[in-house]
């Protein structure tokens, strides 16, 4: 219950009146708090905290503190459909279940003996903190996840969320598609896999070194401030063998002595010794950076070069036998 609390904290003392979802007028709005089911946030920095807390947390604590904030969170859409996904038996059951939910769930089409699941979101980092329709705000803006974009409403309209169709010129509006990676940091996001699948047994482990970009404002015309963001982590996702494929399972991912170079920054050992997740599925995401651009011009988003990243250090699961190196590096001296 106390990681319960200190979630609870960054809603300082709002009132029932403020999580309401009438829009009305207070003094001071908080850091975070629920408006049109979802969550509003002061800016990404704000987002991060929340998510950092959130990934300390059990699944029952997340459920606790969701029910006492009023939101449904797509990370609870995704575990009330695991629940029923960690029941199969069979091939046969497991396409019948990837029949029924194919519009809710995301399938590895490429692998047939990869009977793994995932969130049906381009990008699923914030499924912690957006709703069940892939919907938060940071700042002014309103973000949406789908299976194919990530739309950003900068000035916040949520007419236009809900109309993109009827906007084709609005230069507040954001279609963002995952492209392929490329140096240059022109794409969405940049996947960076550590010598692909690590078998051990029953469980094999992938490792990626991930970064993701967005932009957001703080405030609208006539004198807009934009914030061009970088969040730089490493995911891990764990699998077991069973009769009829490798399939997810809720498990403890584990990194050790990791250290971490972002541009020309020093070198850093930003985790120490072993350091153990909660338990929790489909995957586990470690973060490692945060940067941060003001611009007064929106597109300074498509001209932003990301950060180059470089990463060391050793990593495991619980049923995984032995824990091994994991390198990446764009630094010729890491």
């Amino acid at each position: 219950m106390a990681a319960i609390a200190m979630v609870l904290t960054v809603f300082n003392a709002c009132t029932k009146d403020e999580l309401s979802s009438d829009k009305q007028v207070v003094s001071k709005k908080p850091d975070v708090y629920l408006e049109n089911g979802y969550l509003a946030f002061k800016n990404m920095n704000a987002v991060d905290s929340v998510i950092n807390l959130l990934s300390k947390m059990s699944r029952q604590e997340k459920e606790a503190w969701e029910q006492m904030i009023g939101l449904k969170s797509a990370r609870f859409e995704f575990d009330r459909l695991f629940d029923e996904y960690e029941k199969l038996t069979s091939k046969v059951e497991f396409l019948k279940f990837k029949s029924k939910y194919a519009d809710q769930l995301k399938f590895n089409e490429m692998d047939e003996t990869d009977c793994s699941i995932d969130y049906p979101y381009q990008d699923s980092f914030f499924a912690p903190v957006m709703n069940s329709s892939g919907i938060l705000k940071v700042g002014i803006s309103l973000f949406k996840f789908t299976r194919e974009n990530q739309i950003t409403i900068l000035d916040g309209d949520l007419e236009k969320l809900n109309n993109i169709s009827k906007f084709p010129n609005d230069n507040n509006i954001i279609l963002s598609t995952t492209l392929k990676s490329t140096n240059d940091g022109s794409s969405t996001t940049n996947v960076t896999g550590f010598l692909g699948w690590r078998t051990s047994g029953d469980r094999r482990l992938w490792n990626d070194l991930n970064w993701t970009k967005y932009i957001y404002s703080l405030s609208g015309y006539p004198f807009p401030t934009f914030k061009v963001v970088y969040i730089g982590y490493l995911r891990q996702q764990g699998q077991k063998k069973t009769l009829f494929g490798w399939v997810n399972y809720s498990t403890q991912y584990i990194v050790e002595d990791i250290w971490y170079q972002e541009g020309n920054q020093p070198k850093t050992l930003i985790r120490s010794g072993n350091h153990i997740s909660t338990e929790t599925t489909p995957y586990y995401d470690w973060g490692f950076s945060y940067t941060e651009y003001t611009t007064p011009s929106s597109s300074s988003y498509d001209n932003a070069i990301r950060p180059t990243m470089s990463c060391k250090g050793n990593v495991s699961f619980r049923g995984f036998t032995f824990t091994y190196p994991i390198t990446y590096s764009e630094h010729t001296g890491f």
